[in-house]
This record gives structure tokens, sequence and C-alpha cells, in this order.
């Protein structure tokens, strides 16, 4: 099976709107490594992250964090291990616009 090894996705999303950060192509796979939240502001910050189906809306149970906080000026890193199927997708928010997000990882195909 080949892979692809590579940055997965990354994203600066308008504050407390949930947005795509990866998808899944059909037909492959993927594991996320890792991910890095960093915090673009002086002022603390709080991120959520999940992961679910795409075309199925995101619910409570799809949360793999949820408003955790970011000091300012400062980022945090997750090693996650995280895998998903085809057509699976990674979701982020943030309480405001000045986080941004980069998910690393291998594409199986």
């Amino acid at each position: 099976m080949p892979r692809n090894y590579t940055i997965l996705g990354q994203a600066n999303p308008t504050a407390n709107t949930l947005t795509k950060l990866y998808g899944v192509p059909a037909g492959n796979s993927a594991v996320i490594s890792s991910i890095n939240i960093a915090n673009l502001d002086a002022n603390a910050a709080a991120f959520s992250i999940a992961a679910n189906v795409s075309g199925v809306a995101t619910a409570n149970a799809n949360y793999l964090a949820w408003r955790v906080a970011v000091p300012g000026n400062d980022s945090i890193s997750l090693s996650l291990g995280i895998t998903l199927n085809a057509s699976s997708q990674l979701s982020v928010n943030a309480n405001t616009s000045t986080v941004s997000f980069s998910a690393f990882g291998t594409e199986m195909y």
C-alpha cells in the first residue's frame, strides 16, 4: 500500500466557526500523527477539534478536544495517531481568528 507522508492540512478559521482542516480522499485512509495549534495573539484563546465521517453533522461525540486553552503567543502540539477512513474529516474551531492549525500525517492509497 503506497504512502504519502505530508502536511495534511492547514487552517486559520474564522472565530467560532467549525472549519474542515483535512478531508480523507475517497478510496484512501489516513493517520493523523500530530496537530500543531498556534495562538498568534498575546491574549489567551481556546480551541476544539472534531473527527467525523464527511457529510454527517458534527455531534458532541465527535470532539477530540473541547475548548482547550492555549496561552497568548504560544503553541500546543498534540501527538495523536488518529486513523481516518475514506471521506472522514478533521475539523477545528477557535474562539478567535488568531489561532492556526496544522495537521501532519500519512495518507494510504
